[in-house]
This record gives structure tokens, sequence and C-alpha cells, in this order.
């Protein structure tokens, strides 16, 4: 009896274990989430949208790409992307605070566009 209480036990511990380390690997990728949620998603956008449009002009804007995209991704939350593309332009190009938070629709948008190539 001993025996099978101590195999119980151990997998009972086993299963606590492995959901303390899911856990942690979820709040990593959360974190890492916020932290790319600053100039570094922008940044992995224009990367996704030159390989994915190289016919796109040398100094095109991030609206331009995102433009061409539009129509092929429709399903996609467009009014959630332009207020991340209004926030990071108030940051770049008008001296607001860099914005924080998610960006999880632009995060979809590269995926999509990543796995077009």
């Amino acid at each position: 009896m001993s025996t099978q209480l101590d195999t119980e036990l151990v997998l009972v511990n086993v299963a606590v274990y492995i959901s303390i380390a899911a856990g942690l690997i979820q709040g990593r990728r959360r974190e890492a989430m916020t932290l790319v949620g600053t100039g570094a998603v922008f940044n992995q956008l224009e990367l996704a949208l030159r390989k994915r449009f190289p016919d796109l002009p040398k100094g095109f804007t991030l609206r331009e790409g995102l433009y061409k995209v539009r129509a092929l991704e429709p399903a996609l939350g467009w009014d959630q992307i332009g207020r991340s593309l209004e926030g990071y332009e108030a940051y770049r190009y008008g001296g607001e605070p860099i914005p924080s938070g998610e960006h999880p629709e632009l995060m979809k948008l590269i995926r999509k566009l990543r796995s077009a190539w």
C-alpha cells in the first residue's frame, strides 16, 4: 500500500512541477511580448513587409506597407493595428512616450507575413 501511495505522490509532484514550469514559460512569453511591444515590433513589421513585398519603394512608410497587406488579410483587427501604429508614430515623430503594452494583432500580422515567404 505504501509503494502505491509513494508512486501517486511522485506523480502528483511531477504534475505540480510541470504546471509551475508551464506557468513560468507563459509568463516569460508574455514578458517578451511586452518588450517587443516597444519599437522592436515595428522593426519586425518593417522587415516582414520588405520581405513579403519586395516591390515597396526604398523609403516606404509603414502605412504604405500596411495598405498593401490590408487587402490580403482583411480578417485581422485593423482598428487595433491602426491605434498601435498611431501610438508608434506619435512616439517616433511627435516626441510622445513610447507606447507600452502588448500588440497582439501586430504580432499576428507579422506571423502571417512571415508564413507567406
